[in-house]
Formats: C-alpha cells, sequence, structure tokens
C-alpha cells in the first residue's frame, strides 16, 4: 500500500515526498514502513526496512502487548522543515523511517493517551535509532487481540 504526503523539505531542503510504503530494498528517503505482529511479517519487515534510521515501537506498558493503528508524527527540530510535523497512522506496532540527519520530536496518540519523545538521528548510523512508546493500560480498552510470544519480543530487541 502506498500513499503520497507532502513533506515539504524535511529530508533534503527541497520539496520531497512523504511515502508511506512497503516496498522490499533499500529504503528511500522518507520511506515510513510499519508491521511486525507474527514472525513471517517480522522476517519480511526486516528486509524492507534495510537503510532506515529511526525504528518506532508501540506497545502497552507492564503487560508489553503491542499496539498497531498509532497515530504519530514526526516533527523536525532544526533544518529548513523545523516546526513542521509529518503525520500518519502505524499498520504495525514496530514502525522503521529514513530521514535526513538532525533532531526530532515523535509524538503518538493511541485510543486518546498521548506520548512523546525526542531523537536524534546521526549522520553515519549504523543501525536505526530505536524509540519505543509505552501507553498506559487504560489506552487499551480492549482493542489488543493478541500478545506478542516471547520469542517475538526477543526478535523485536535485535535490529
Amino acid at each position: 500500500m502506498r500513499f503520497q504526503l507532502p513533506l515539504a523539505a524535511l529530508l533534503v531542503g527541497a520539496a520531497a515526498t512523504f511515502s508511506v510504503s512497503a516496498v522490499t530494498g533499500a529504503a528511500v528517503p522518507g520511506a515510513v514502513v510499519c508491521g511486525g505482529i507474527g514472525s513471517g511479517e517480522r522476517a519480511a519487515l526486516a528486509e524492507e526496512t534495510r537503510g532506515t534510521n529511526l525504528a518506532l515501537e508501540f506497545f502497552i506498558a507492564q503487560r508489553g502487548d503491542y499496539v498497531t493503528d498509532v497515530d504519530f508524527a514526526i516533527t523536525p527540530l532544526d533544518g529548513p522543515a523545523a516546526g513542521r510535523p509529518v503525520d500518519t497512522v502505524t499498520g504495525g506496532p514496530l514502525c522503521y523511517v529514513k530521514l535526513a540527519p538532525g533532531r526530532y520530536r515523535i509524538d503518538a496518540e493511541f485510543n486518546g493517551v498521548r506520548r512523546s519523545a525526542r531523537a536524534t538521528v546521526p549522520e553515519h548510523a549504523l543501525r536505526p535509532v530505536r524509540v519505543a512508546l509505552a501507553f498506559p493500560e487504560e489506552a487499551a480498552r480492549g482493542d489488543l487481540e493478541t500478545r506478542p510470544t516471547p520469542e517475538e519480543r526477543e526478535e523485536a530487541r535485535q535490529p
């Protein structure tokens, strides 16, 4: 599935497109790839996320249950696009993004509960910068249908 959203200079200082995509191969600038429930999907996700430099994980605190359909925005804190957020909705609990080096604020909302974090993406990252956002138990409101297996939790910790 592919959607095009305006991004306006977040990545290269010129007009660009923000692509929510699940495309096999090296990540293109601005691509967001989400997924990760089940070991088969996680294996496919690993192939699609080569070249990304920011990894996001969304879950319920205390229980560790993954959540999907999280609204999130990535806002650059410096550069020509500073202060202009890019919004999307997750298609899975794990999301990988290709961004220009810099500082970013990540804001996420799940069932009305908001969480935020900051991340710095270095120029030459050897692996994605990881950001985990935990939502409180009351945010779940019965929306969780599956719990990750211990094997899936261990796989999620690996880059």
